[in-house]
């Protein structure tokens, strides 16, 4: 076979010489960029002081449940927290590579958020044209409380990333039904969002609004696979499905009453921040496009999941909390930008607006105590530094697992006070909470001094004590208090004789 040659001042390249250097166009550069300057954008400002707050309330829980084995965790799904099993399990393995630090802990959460907002802006590029989607996601990247949730160590991150996802998916499969690999991502998608927040599969009703209106405007019956789809996507997510409702007392009973000035606030508190929040749904009611369906459907898929849990709390528990409707924020940004479309100008000072009027919020966010608990670490640096040998600590009976679990956190591989009324460890009995000792005066025996932790810094010192309250204020006395955010430790001396 005969071998083409090329003389040495060819334009063209011979068979064994080496490809050329292919240069990114300009169309190429705006392809990637709605997703890939809002998600490294994201990374940077919520890897900004990411293990500054020490871990929260519920973070304590992340931790001390993903420390035990699995068998464990399965054991304590069928007795509290089931819904939070699959996160717990996937935390004992991350925490078990990367260790167990701040930073770790949240890093899921972080690349989770930081992911979704690029697949949020891929989505507005798909859905509009670059433009609507790089300034959509970078709305998001402004937005306080997905910061918020890109620093805890809980599952909404996750939850945001992979209902976003399943919305991008969702649009692909519609536009070409009978691609059966787009239906089984979709489908994966759906069943990893509610593995990861039961609440986020409300985005199912935007969802089955999209086909029905995608199959209005066409007539291709191939678009109702969505049903059988979402049928078997559902199947793993039923058993956490039944622990939920099985368990919701116990579970959702913190959450405050529905009422009208929770309803007000509401908007705010999606955000992280009033006014740019405001701005974002103004603009988001004033979208413009020649696909009037598509507005629509975006319309629905942001606004019914809210309405919905705001709905249910006013005629049974309530189930409203902010963070669990993250994953509307990404329609609501889209519609903003469609709004502001073509005004470049009046686009970027939208966006200073929002992102200057967040900047209050964002630092605040970032504080010691901001993670819905106390200030473990200034407590623990407190105990380390004060304690001596012998030294014993009791806790609270309000919010004692947490104050225990936080505690045990920051003061682990250290030298420590006894925690001498624990009797059983709550790893054993699948639950959150020890099991303490039934006679706390006998298990304090004559321990010469008792720190004594609790919640807050306000009332009588022995506040909130419990059983072994009436021991010590009879056999000792107080020798020093130490407050730090959103708890007290109070350092106690046996009395003489």
């Amino acid at each position: 076979m005969a071998v083409q040659t090329v003389s040495d001042d060819s334009p063209s390249r011979t068979l064994a010489g080496p490809a050329p250097r292919r240069v990114p166009t300009t169309a190429t550069l705006w392809t990637l960029a709605p997703s890939l300057i809002p998600a490294l954008l994201m990374l940077v400002v919520g890897r900004f002081r990411l293990g500054n707050p020490s871990l929260g309330w519920d973070e304590n829980a992340s931790w001390l449940v993903s420390q035990r084995t699995p068998a464990q965790i399965v054991d304590q799904a069928g007795h509290f927290d089931g819904v939070i099993a699959p996160y717990y399990m996937f935390l004992h393995y991350w925490t078990a590579l990367f260790g167990d630090s701040e930073v770790s802990m949240r890093m899921p959460s972080l690349i989770a958020v930081a992911v979704g907002v690029g697949v949020a802006g891929e989505l507005g590029r798909r859905l509009f044209n670059p433009g609507v989607g790089l300034f959509s996601a970078l709305l998001l990247v402004a937005i306080p409380q997905l910061s918020r949730y890109a620093q805890e160590a809980r599952a909404y991150g996750l939850a945001f990333l992979f209902a976003t996802t399943a919305t991008l998916l969702l649009y692909l499969a519609v536009d070409r039904p009978r691609r059966k690999l787009l239906w089984f991502c979709y489908g994966l998608t759906v069943a990893l969002t509610g593995l990861a927040h039961i609440f986020a599969l409300l985005m199912l009703a935007g969802h089955l609004y999209i086909v029905v209106s995608r199959w209005w405007l066409s007539r291709d019956k191939a678009l109702f696979v969505w049903f059988p789809v979402t049928f078997v996507a559902l199947l793993p997510v039923l058993p956490f499905v039944y622990l939920g409702a099985t368990q919701r007392g116990g579970q959702l009973a913190w959450i405050a009453e529905m009422n009208l000035d929770t309803v007000l606030d509401a908007p705010g508190a999606m955000f992280g921040a009033t006014i740019g929040g405001l701005v974002i749904i103004g603009l988001a009611l004033a979208a413009r496009w020649p696909d009037r369906a598509l507005i629509r459907e975006l319309g629905v898929l942001a606004v019914i999941p809210p309405v919905a849990l705001i709905g249910v709390s006013f005629v049974t528990d309530s189930v409203w909390v902010p963070r669990y409707v993250l994953f509307v924020l990404p329609a609501l940004t889209l519609c903003a930008a469609a709004a502001l479309h073509g005004l470049r100008f009046r686009s970027l000072v939208v966006f200073v607006l929002v992102a200057a009027t967040a900047v209050p919020a964002q630092l605040g966010l970032r504080g010691p105590a901001t993670h819905m608990g106390a200030d473990f670490r200034a407590l623990s640096k407190v105990i380390l530094k004060h304690q001596k040998p012998g030294d014993v600590i009791v806790y609270a009976a309000l919010g004692n697992w947490s104050l225990r679990a936080g505690m045990d956190y920051q003061l682990r591989g250290r030298t420590r006070p006894t925690d001498v009324l624990l009797q059983t460890p709550s790893a054993e009995i699948g639950q959150l909470a020890a099991v303490e000792c039934a006679d706390p005066a006998a298990c304090l025996g004559k321990a010469g001094r008792v720190w004594y932790f609790r919640q807050w810094k306000t009332g009588e010192p022995l506040d909130d004590v419990g059983p072994i309250g009436a021991t010590l204020e009879k056999d000792y006395r107080q020798i020093d208090i130490f407050k730090k955010t959103k708890g007290t430790l109070v350092l106690l001396e046996r009395r003489p004789g």
